[in-house]
């Protein structure tokens, strides 16, 4: 890189420390570091939200994705649609989760079915996250090391070999996510989120200009990707993608079977599910959300296929050589994998260009990490210490400056965790199905004990207990078949010796170097299972939960909400949540930019979906050429560049007003001490308190 590459990165450093330091003074409380004391509007909510999801993991593992599958992936993503934006736009799970009050999603288990069972999904929830998360540092280490060009510095520790080059990179990048973190909890997260969300928009907006008319020839990106994938593994063709590996149309089908189910079960966000205002703000804060996701489309699928181009096409063939001789010298195909699109774009991206597109890396890592480790340190402390201490001590709550320590000490204990992971474990998959593994030890059930506790009056505790245990067994099963699968072939050989020779006869997949069943599938057959358990072990129970107290519905409405939810510009009479149409609906706290956004987002994936439906059956019946396909794509990526900038201009304006509001409600908002998550019986302390006060 050049210094006009550095001085962007430096400048976007500077100005998201600024703005870090500026939230320090508002952090007052335990339910400002933990939710920002729930004064988060909806653009505020949809953009750094959205950003701390796009990490610089999340883009390689996309960048992984779709050197494989091309454009592909961007066609059977279209399933997905219409699943995103009836979640949004519904409030599927995120409305009611707001309307308990709750700080956590364990915190709303205890409430719901007891506190112990919130202690082990807070215990399982923990593992499961860090050990997904144990890989982000390494990724986003790699990135930047083979993307600056930076040299490897070996070294041994206790007999592990490490590279210190990249033990650096990380250690830097994480003690700039760790100080935010410090400096102003939830706050100073979301706002610097929401800077850097601001700022990755921009630069993807003048990506894709570059990308498309002034990159590469379109012709010939095409002409690569046609003449040069591998058979049955089309990077334009949708129908012809059975030889792609993991990323066949199986993966994305399981991703819209289980959308639902899994949806703000993950808890690597959780100090986003509970800061918003109201529960509206919640609900729209997803629909802008889910509308944002249009201004990460472009980039992240055109680089890897120009990236293919210059790899494979031998007009670039004198440009690339350098760029494979890189490649090449990686002995890890997972490594080689992971890197492949960075070293390729550092290969061909210009000055500036390469520069901008660094800091969105940087922008990416940081608000990733800094989200994550608030929430896992946080959900170690207020699901798992809080408590245990309670059963101990009582009813009584920690203190606030105590209560913050505790906080602080266990994110840095989180922190700790992931760079020595990232340092030493050794990744034997693509990063997209270690996500799935991983994530089966808590995702396999936690749905089940959501969907059914808020939706369900039903539900019951054994219901939780019972998907919990067979979930968490399942999934650790799962993970010993993947990593052992020698051992395990030689176990059952040896166990079914009678009838091996016939089994593998049946299943010859059996007899292959890694498990047949892939992450991806092991997920699913893990909701399946959990989802039958919890309805069948609930219904035995045969008991009634009052619901209204739950959601603070009726009697149990809490004034607070009333007034924030009644005070949104535009609305012209007072009412509570409860009171307004079904979630499904509109209702009288919508303004009319909400409605705008809202049938603006159906609109949207109407057209799109129609697109995905009449083109799909098409193919079932017509053969397309590669050159119609060829033109489609390039339409294809002009209309969502578009749409790219249109969001891009809307969410910034909304989102600048949320954040002045933000500022201004922290400053005079009442601080309730109460407010730190602890739970008595099946409420929550504060709420608890406030009831005895009214009485």
């Amino acid at each position: 890189m050049t210094w006009i590459d550095w001085t962007i990165l430096a400048l976007l450093i500077g100005f998201i420390t600024v703005v870090a330091l500026s939230t320090k003074q508002y952090m007052l409380s335990v339910a400002d570091f933990l939710s920002a004391n729930r004064c988060a509007g909806k653009y505020l909510l949809g953009v750094a939200d959205g950003m701390s999801g796009l990490g610089a993991i999340s883009i390689v593992a996309i960048f992984e994705m779709t050197y494989k599958a091309g454009f592909t992936a961007s066609w059977w993503k279209l399933m997905l649609l219409p699943i995103g934006v009836i979640i949004a736009s519904t409030g599927w799970v995120q409305y009611r989760f707001r309307q308990t009050r709750a700080l956590t999603m364990a915190q709303f288990f205890e409430i719901r079915y007891s506190r112990s069972f919130r202690v082990f999904a807070g215990i399982v929830g923990y593992i499961s996250g860090i050990l997904n998360f144990g890989i982000f540092p390494a990724v986003g280490g790699r990135f930047f090391q083979y993307y600056l060009g930076l040299p490897q510095w070996p070294a041994t520790f206790l007999g592990m070999e490490f590279d210190i080059t990249y033990a650096l990179i990380m250690l830097g990048l994480l003690g700039i996510s760790l100080w935010f973190t410090f400096m102003g909890g939830q706050i100073a997260v979301m706002v610097t989120d929401f800077i850097q969300g601001m700022f990755v928009n921009v630069v993807f907006v003048l990506l894709g200009i570059y990308m498309l008319f002034f990159l590469f020839d379109w012709n010939t990106v095409i002409e690569a990707a046609v003449s040069y994938a591998p058979k049955d593994a089309s990077l334009i063709n949708p129908m012809k993608t059975s030889g792609t590996d993991n990323f066949d149309v199986s993966y994305f089908l399981i991703g819209a079977a289980t959308s639902f189910y899994g949806y703000m079960a993950w808890q690597g966000s959780q100090g986003y599910f509970s800061a918003a205002r109201t529960p509206h703000d919640a609900r729209m804060g997803r629909v802008i959300g889910q509308l944002r996701n249009i201004t990460q489309t472009l980039p992240l699928a055109l680089l890897p296929v120009c990236a293919f181009a210059f790899l494979n096409h031998p007009d670039w063939a004198s440009q690339s050589a350098a760029a494979v001789d890189i490649l090449s010298g990686i002995e890890s195909e997972q490594i080689r994998d992971q890197v492949t699109v960075t070293v390729a774009s550092s290969h061909f991206l210009p000055t500036g260009i390469m520069g901008l597109f660094a800091a969105v890396m940087l922008a990416a890592f940081i608000s990733t990490h800094d989200t994550y480790l608030h929430s896992w340190g946080s959900i170690f402390v207020q699901d798992v210490i809080l408590p245990l201490r309670q059963r101990i001590k009582g009813d009584t709550i920690m203190g606030p400056d105590k209560h913050v320590i505790y906080l602080k000490t266990s994110i840095f204990g989180v922190c700790l965790f992931i760079f020595l992971f990232s340092l030493f474990f050794s990744q034997q998959q693509d990063i997209l199905m270690f996500f799935a593994l991983t994530g089966t030890i808590y995702l396999g059930w936690a749905g089940s004990a959501i969907i059914g506790g808020l939706y369900w009056k039903r539900a019951t505790a054994n219901g939780a207990w019972a998907a919990a245990i067979i979930g968490v067994t399942l999934a650790y099963t799962g993970w010993y078949l993947t990593y052992n699968w020698e051992s395990s072939q030689q176990l059952m050989s040896w166990v079914f010796a009678e009838n091996w020779n016939q089994i593998t006869q049946s299943y010859p997949g059996l007899l292959g170097d890694k498990c047949p069943v892939n992450a991806q599938w092991l997920y699913f057959l893990t909701v399946l299972t959990t989802v039958l358990v919890f309805i069948l072990v609930s219904l035995m129970d045969n008991q009634v939960f009052n619901m209204d107290q739950l959601l603070h519905r009726g009697e149990y409405a809490v004034e607070q909400n009333i007034e924030a939810e009644t005070s949104q510009e535009g609305s012209t009479e007072s009412q509570s949540p409860e009171q307004s149409k079904s979630i499904f609906s509109i209702g009288k706290e919508f303004t009319f930019g909400d409605k705008v956004l809202f049938f603006g987002s159906y609109a949207y994936i109407f057209v799109f979906f129609a697109v995905f439906l009449f083109g799909t059956f098409y193919m079932l019946t017509n053969d397309i050429s590669d050159q119609t396909w060829g033109e489609f794509w390039w339409y294809f990526c002009v209309v969502i560049l578009l749409m790219t900038a249109a969001v891009t201009a809307v969410v910034t304006i909304g989102g600048l007003k949320n954040l002045r509001e933000l500022y201004e409600m922290l400053k005079n908002i009442r601080r309730d001490e109460d407010d730190d998550g602890t739970v008595v019986g099946n409420q929550s302390l504060s709420d608890l308190k406030r009831d005895q006060n009214n009485e």
